[in-house]
C-alpha cells in the first residue's frame, strides 16, 4: 500500500506543477518535453543500469509505449481545449475499466462483490467530479483519449506480467520517458514556438521528477504479489480524485459543490471497499 500511496501523491504532484505552469506563464508543451527528458535521465542517474538495454525484449515495445504517452497527452490537450476539462478528465479516468477488464479476463484475477461495488462507486465519483458541463458533442477525440489512456495502463500491467521484472524497472521506465521525449522533440522541431525560457525549463524539471515517481511507484505496486491490477488501477485513479479534491479545498481555496463532495465521498468509500477486497 505504501508504493500505491506514493504513486497517488506523485500523481497529485503532477497537478500541482501543472497549476504552477498556468500561474507562472510557463509554456506547457515545452515544459512537457523537458519533463520527459528529466524523467528519463533521473532513472539513469539514480539507478545506474549495469548495461545497455537495446537488445532487451521489452525495448521496442517500451519505445512504442513512450511515443503513445506523448500522443495521448497531446490528445488530452486537444480534448481539454475543444471539449472542456471535465470531458477530458472523465475520458481519462473512466478508461480504468480497460486495464481492469484485461486483468479479470486474461490474467485470471479475482472478482468479488466488494470489488464490483468499489469500482462502481469509484466510476460514479468520476462522473460526479467531472461536473455538470459534460455533454455528448464531438465524441471522436474523447473516445480516442479513453481508449488510448486505457491501453497505456493495460500495457503497463501486461509488460510487468510478461517481460519486465522488478530488477529492470528503472531501465524500462527510463526508456519509456526517453522515447516520449524523442516524440515530443520531433513535434517541437516542427512548431513555430521553439524558444525555451529558463522558467519553462524549471517547470519541466519539477514535472519530470514527480512524473517519474508516479510511474515508477505504480509499477512497483503492480509488481506486489498480493495486489492485482484490477485493484491497483482503480485505487490509484480514485485516490487521485479524492486527493486532488482535498488538495484544492484545503490548500488552493477551491470551493466544492454538493457534486464535488459526493464525488469525494464515493471515491473514498470505493478505496476502502477495494482495499478490503484485497
Amino acid at each position: 500500500m505504501i508504493f500505491l500511496g506514493l504513486s497517488i501523491l506523485s500523481s497529485i504532484g503532477i497537478f500541482i506543477v501543472f497549476r504552477m505552469f498556468s500561474s507562472y506563464a510557463m509554456h506547457t508543451r515545452q515544459g512537457i518535453m523537458i519533463n520527459y527528458l528529466v524523467a528519463g535521465l533521473v532513472g539513469l542517474a539514480v539507478f545506474r543500469p549495469s548495461h545497455l538495454w537495446l537488445k532487451e525484449p521489452w525495448f521496442a515495445p517500451s519505445c512504442a509505449l513512450g511515443i503513445l504517452f506523448y500522443l495521448i497527452f497531446s490528445v488530452m490537450g486537444r480534448v481539454t481545449q475543444y471539449n472542456g476539462l471535465s470531458i477530458a478528465s472523465l475520458a481519462a479516468k473512466m478508461s480504468v475499466v480497460i486495464p481492469v477488464s484485461i486483468g479479470l479476463l486474461f490474467l485470471d484475477e479475482s472478482l468479488s462483490a466488494l470489488k464490483v461495488i468499489g469500482i462502481a462507486l469509484g466510476l460514479t465519483s468520476i462522473v460526479l467530479s467531472a461536473g455538470a458541463s459534460v455533454r455528448g458533442r464531438d465524441l471522436l477525440w474523447p473516445v480516442i483519449l479513453f481508449i488510448g489512456s486505457g491501453i497505456i495502463d493495460a500495457s503497463l500491467k501486461l509488460f510487468q506480467h510478461a517481460m519486465v521484472d522488478e530488477s529492470v524497472f528503472p531501465m524500462f521506465v527510463s526508456n519509456v520517458f526517453l522515447s516520449a521525449f524523442v516524440a515530443a522533440l520531433a513535434h517541437h522541431l516542427f512548431t513555430k514556438e521553439r524558444h525555451l525560457t529558463i522558467r519553462t525549463a524549471i517547470g519541466g524539471l519539477g514535472l519530470g521528477l514527480v512524473n517519474f515517481a508516479a510511474l515508477f511507484f505504480l509499477l512497483k505496486s503492480l509488481a506486489l504479489p498480493d495486489w492485482e491490477s484490477s485493484l491497483v488501477f482503480p485505487i490509484n485513479n480514485f485516490g487521485i480524485i479524492a486527493g486532488s479534491k482535498m488538495l484544492g479545498f484545503f490548500l488552493l481555496g477551491e470551493r466544492l459543490t454538493m457534486r464535488g463532495w459526493a464525488g469525494f465521498g464515493f471515491a473514498s468509500l470505493s478505496i476502502l471497499l477495494l482495499y478490503l477486497a484485497k
